[in-house]
């Protein structure tokens, strides 16, 4: 018999309502890549066919961590790019966490917003070691997760002068009424002139920015994997999270790199640029971050929540065999 801790949402929230832990959580979980002392099984993607949309998709990702917390655990995450037309998030999550002693579950949280949150810290992380004085950004994709780094943007960085904002369904007036660094654009060409920060954010289906787009040096942080072209990935340094993973992930840069245009010395991984013999080196040019996502970063913030709540009598438990 085991005692699983059901943690829901408002919990969550309650835990992680700035993005100091989360980030510095992520951080760590960076490190650990960094000291490769965890097991990351590639991810396993469930969609309906091979001809579904890139965003309608379920998306199974373990990890063992061996160093830093003695967790082991998964993130189950379900996406579909129609959801927000229903008035739902386009993507929502359940993370489940082991204990490494006898392997059995031990709590299952809420992972909706322990997913757009760790998202939101790796592009910080990335901004704060590539561009931490930019000025102007321009994020592609006004959903939650898009909204997220437009508050989060001006609230971190005090040189942010102007926030240039472009979606083809979400509404963000009310940010807009809020924060008066973030400006509506109709295009996103318009969206993309003169930013120093690029942000995508979108459901994508395929590639449509070229490098005339992003002309000069700009930091590219390709969230949403499916917006840049080809072109732009073989013109631009390249940082990913993890290289076999977005190696077998079915988005723009596996085909450059089928296609024998990235080889896996063109890129390089984000920890070894916090941590390891890149730490000190400059990216002057046009850079392009391309995170895939790690369940390390998700099972480490997801640990985070768990140490602060867990001793709470109040919590409710799920019994098992």
């Amino acid at each position: 018999m085991a005692s699983i801790i059901l943690i829901d949402k408002d919990r969550v929230a309650g835990v992680i309502n700035n993005m100091a832990l989360v980030k510095q959580a992520v951080l760590e979980a960076l490190r650990v890549h960094y000291e490769a002392t965890y097991v990351q099984p590639p991810k396993v993607y469930l969609q309906e066919g091979p001809r579904a949309h890139t965003a309608d998709r379920i998306i199974a990702m373990p990890v063992y961590v061996k160093s830093y917390a003695p967790v082991s655990g998964l993130k189950w995450i379900g996406s579909k790019h129609t959801n927000p037309q229903r008035g739902l998030n386009r993507a929502s999550a359940l993370i489940v966490l082991n204990d490494q002693t006898t392997n059995a579950p031990m709590a299952l949280l809420d992972g909706t917003l322990i997913s757009a949150m760790r998202t939101t810290a790796v592009s910080l992380i990335a901004i704060d070691r590539l561009r931490p004085s930019f000025r102007t950004a321009a994020i592609l994709g006004m959903g939650r997760l898009g909204k997220m780094h437009a508050e989060i943007l001006v609230k971190e960085y005090h040189s942010v002068q102007e926030i240039r904002c472009f979606s083809q369904h979400a509404l963000f007036d009310d940010l807009m009424n809020q924060i008066p660094q973030i400006v509506r654009c109709s295009t996103f060409e318009d969206a993309l002139k003169g930013a120093d920060v690029v942000v995508t954010t979108t459901t994508a289906n395929s590639p449509y920015i070229e490098p005339h787009h992003v002309p000069g040096d700009p930091l590219l942080i390709n969230l949403s994997l499916m917006d840049f072209t080809i072109p732009i990935f073989t013109d631009s340094d390249i940082i990913v999270d993890d290289w076999r993973q977005c190696r077998l992930a079915k988005k723009v840069l596996k085909e450059a790199i089928d296609q024998g245009l990235v080889l896996q010395a063109d890129a390089h991984e984000l920890s070894e640029v916090l941590y390891g013999a890149m730490k000190h080196k400059q990216f002057p040019g046009r850079t392009i971050v391309n995170p895939l996502g790690m369940a390390l970063e998700d099972i480490i913030v997801a640990w985070e929540v768990y140490q602060q709540v867990k001793d709470d009598p109040s919590l409710p438990l799920f019994e098992i065999e």
